[in-house]
């Protein structure tokens, strides 16, 4: 049968003896201790020793959750009993009687109380229960509970309040942990996202040391590039060298997913490119070799890649595209070109093939790179800035030299994303004529 406490009856002697030494002891126990843990492990060994059961335990609930939601259940193994938690249909159920505004549960078989018949089919430890709630300002926040594994004790009047004492000097001093707890925790977490931001920075130094900061330039030509993280780190990168006295090689990369992953990837494919693309292999055979080395470690991403050569003397572009945005090529006359040839993005399949394109490129003409940051960048109603409004805008800055043509474009991009957050990567790379100095 179950039972509320008689408030009638008070504690015997020995009893009220335990709760002065436990009210004593409980003051020492939170003053040694800074986390919660230890607090609910002595309170529930104490209490369980107070009233010779089995086990004792705490179940505390989430504020702002159901009693069944998320708690914490604590045992004490001692020889002879076996300790572990409460099927989840004994403890939602205790949890709900209590919860009724009951003051006590005193039974002595749980299983076969009338109270709880949906309990019968059960197999449990919890057999003989005596539980009571935790209160804070009238406002259930635990159980606290002890049990037999063996059905048939009955509780008396007298240790149904002792239980219910040491309740209620338990609960204020276990919120005030749980709160102090809290504030330990999200310190913590507070220090660590600070860590990793510093972390990050330094990686992003490091990342952007990879990538041309200036404008180089080669015969009467010059390239310069800009790549704008939407993290800390991203997957985005470009690089342009000197492949001879008479070659300017450049390339653009944008590997799928961002952040440290995305950047550590990228990492390896800006060591292969200056490895294999040295003026001794055609375009497409430097860019199978990159494809090859990519493949056997990008554990399931791929990198969408543009790798392209200018002969300077012989006017003369040779390039492959493996995957990337196609590049618009600006004729003198104002026409647009875009270069496809190539294949595959990289990491797909070690043994692509890739096709070479040549085209001619001369006074006048000019060369644009980029991500699809820039294409799919999203303004705050979802619309994208698209390719028709970044061809319209590439024609109308001819004349315009490379650095002021990166700078008007990533202006164009913020102004139309307006608020809306930065969604991806933004990559831009221009080659144009050089103007006279």
């Amino acid at each position: 049968m179950t039972t509320g406490s008689d408030s009638t009856v008070q504690p015997d002697p020995k009893h009220l003896m335990e709760v002065l030494e436990f009210v004593a002891e409980l003051g020492e126990v939170v003053a040694s201790n800074t986390e919660m843990q230890p607090i609910l492990d002595w309170i529930v060994v104490r209490t369980t020793a107070m009233l010779g059961a089995d086990e004792g335990c705490i179940r505390l609930s989430d504020p702002g959750a159901a009693m069944s939601g998320g708690h914490t259940v604590i045992r004490k193994q001692r020889e002879g009993v076996v300790s572990g938690s409460w099927p989840q249909v004994v403890a939602m159920s205790v949890e709900g009687y209590l919860a009724r505004g009951r003051d006590a549960l005193a039974s002595p078989d749980l299983i076969n109380d009338a109270e709880f018949s949906g309990l019968r089919s059960i197999e449990t430890r919890v057999r003989s229960i005596l539980a009571v709630p935790l209160r804070v300002d009238n406002r259930m926040t635990g159980v606290l509970a002890v049990t037999q594994a063996t059905p048939g004790r009955r509780w008396n009047s007298g240790e149904i309040q002792l239980l219910s004492i040491v309740a209620g000097r338990s609960a204020g001093v276990i919120e005030q942990a749980r709160l102090r707890a809290g504030e330990i925790e999200r310190k913590r977490l507070a220090e660590e996202r600070e860590r990793m931001d510093r972390e990050l920075a330094t990686a992003r130094d490091i990342q952007m040391s990879f990538v041309p900061s200036r404008v180089l330039a080669a015969g009467s030509w010059e390239i310069v590039g800009r790549v704008v993280p939407a993290r800390q780190v991203g997957g985005d990168a470009f690089d342009y060298f000197l492949v001879d006295a008479n070659r300017l090689g450049f390339a653009i990369a944008d590997v799928s997913g961002k952040g440290v992953p995305a950047a550590l990837l990228m990492s390896s494919v800006q060591a292969s490119l200056r490895a294999f693309c040295d003026g001794r292999h055609r375009v497409s055979d430097a860019v199978r070799q990159i494809n090859q080395s990519v493949a056997r470690n990008a554990s399931g991403k791929f990198i969408t890649f543009f790798y392209g050569e200018l002969d300077v003397v012989a006017g003369r572009l040779s390039f492959t595209n493996a995957g990337h945005n196609f590049p618009m090529l600006r004729r003198s006359d104002g026409s647009i070109e875009f270069l496809e040839d190539g294949g595959l993005p990289l990491g797909l399949f070690e043994g692509a093939e890739y096709a070479q394109g040549e085209v001619a490129f001369g006074p006048g003409d000019a060369l644009l790179l980029y991500s699809d940051g820039v294409t799919e960048a999203l303004d705050p109603f979802q619309r994208d800035f698209g390719d028709d409004r970044l061809i319209g805008l590439w024609k109308s800055l001819a004349g315009w030299t490379a650095p002021a043509t990166i700078e008007r474009i990533l202006s164009e991009v913020q102004g139309f994303r307006g608020s809306a957050e930065q969604s991806d990567d933004i990559t831009v790379v221009v080659l144009t004529a050089r103007t006279a100095s």
